[in-house]
């Protein structure tokens, strides 16, 4: 079997594009002939080109929000992705197409049009994921897009299932949880790092909370924020660090406020995006999740992996990763007094710790290995190959190609005009949907 897999992002700061990243390295050690789209030179080519691995590049971005003229920027070059990707496929003969999210519309096209199956991975619920579509598609098309511009679905957590399976049949759709390198990940924390604490300016001794993740309103390290108020005031000499990248620039600024105003400028601290957040997970006393939800919380399964306790709010997704008073500690979405109860626990019990850490790493090598990760994808991917009848949806396929094309030639003539015409913010609003809505 030869699969294509396409890449979301070019920088493995992205969680999702590390999934994939492990997902192919995995299979090829299994003996399958893999390939990859990337949008960009970056860390993910640096990745492939280590590995060996056949790879092309090609702006293959998602669009970057909800403005719509990044709407339009996105549509209008998808149709050219489209025939830049089914001209691959036909070339490279591939049997599968694995769209590593769903805001892969370009490739679905190419890999229906060419008579590859497809299988779209899934990372966050349905409502959440169909936001980057939601200002020209309806749901109806996000998941006539899915169910049939695409072979399978793969949700990475029960609850994502859940959500897809309100507009999917049973029989589109398969959990299957992203899978941990333990051997990469353990080979990353040994890195040379610099000492989190020496950086900071801070006592070898002092107990580190780690946070890890973008700056985003689904982090919510705002919550984690509070929380660390809450815990530094039993344990003055307690830190929390937040490693990942701002990904909103307005959330990041109000939270270096509220830092400041709670008085936490010595107790917690802002570490940016890092490459080297294994390393970071490594120097840690207690990983801390506060996001709101998660399509299932890598960086909780990275920290448990490298024996570190970790503490979260039961959201979505992240909530079936860990057993409570088991492999971690879990506490009610949103209530901050029992999350900070819970550090206080970790950090004054050091039994406590130690066994959550240990049960937490037998827990990722049961369930959440890259070996795991790699057999039951190509499991699905089989019987997406076997189930697969070319040119069953070419038409419709071919359809919406020649629209993408209609609004690649509109946003043209756009940009050379002062203002959005009103054809263009009918096409957006009004025909993608009723297209989808009229296909399904």
């Amino acid at each position: 079997m030869k699969i294509l897999h396409v890449f979301h992002h070019s920088n493995l700061v992205n969680g999702v594009d590390w999934t994939t990243l492990t997902l192919l390295r995995t299979l090829r050690k299994q003996g399958v002939e893999v390939l990859a789209m990337v949008p960009q030179v970056g860390d993910v080519t640096a990745a492939l080109d280590k590995l060996g691995v056949n790879y092309r590049v090609a702006n293959l971005g998602c669009c970057t929000g909800s403005a719509k003229m990044a709407e339009l920027a996105y549509l209008s070059r998808a149709a050219e992705r489209a025939v830049e990707i089914e001209a691959w496929i036909r070339q490279e003969r591939i049997d599968l197409v694995h769209l590593n999210t769903g805001h892969l519309l370009d490739a679905a096209i190419a890999a229906t049009r060419a008579g590859a199956a497809a299988v779209w991975h899934i990372h966050a619920p349905f409502e959440i994921d169909l936001e980057r579509y939601s200002g020209f598609m309806a749901p109806e098309g996000y998941a006539w897009l899915l169910g049939e511009l695409g072979s399978h679905v793969i949700a990475v957590s029960d609850d994502v299932r859940a959500s897809l399976l309100i507009h999917l049949p049973a029989n589109k759709v398969s959990t299957l949880y992203n899978g941990i390198d333990i051997e990469d990940l353990e080979q990353r924390a040994r890195l040379p790092s610099n000492s989190i604490r020496q950086d900071l300016g801070l006592a070898p001794d002092t107990p580190l909370v780690l946070g890890v993740g973008r700056i985003s309103a689904q982090k919510d390290f705002a919550t984690f924020t509070r929380v660390a108020h809450r815990v530094v005031k039993a344990h003055p000499t307690a830190c929390f660090a937040i490693a990942g990248p701002a990904e909103d620039k307005s959330l990041a600024d109000a939270l270096q406020k509220q830092i400041t105003e709670l008085g936490l400028s010595r107790s917690v601290f802002i570490l940016g995006a890092r490459n080297d957040v294994p390393a970071l997970l490594a120097q840690c006393d207690v990983f801390l999740s506060t996001a709101t939800f998660e399509g299932q919380g890598l960086a909780a399964l990275e920290a448990m992996t490298l024996n570190k306790p970790a503490v979260a709010m039961d959201c979505v997704g992240l909530r079936e990763c860990i057993q409570s008073e088991v492999d971690g500690l879990l506490v009610p979405l949103g209530d901050e007094d029992a999350c900070a109860s819970a550090i206080l626990r970790v950090l004054s019990d050091k039994a406590l710790a130690a066994r959550l850490g240990v049960r937490g790493r037998e827990s990722v090598q049961a369930h959440y290995s890259a070996a795991a990760y790699g057999s039951g994808f190509l499991q699905i991917a089989q019987r997406a190959v076997e189930d697969n009848q070319p040119g069953r949806n070419a038409a419709a396929a071919s359809f919406a190609l020649g629209l993408l094309n209609e609004i690649r030639e509109a946003h043209g003539r756009l940009l050379k005009s002062d203002r959005a015409p009103k054809s263009m913010r009918t096409l957006i609003r009004s025909r993608l949907p009723n297209l989808f809505n009229k296909i399904r």
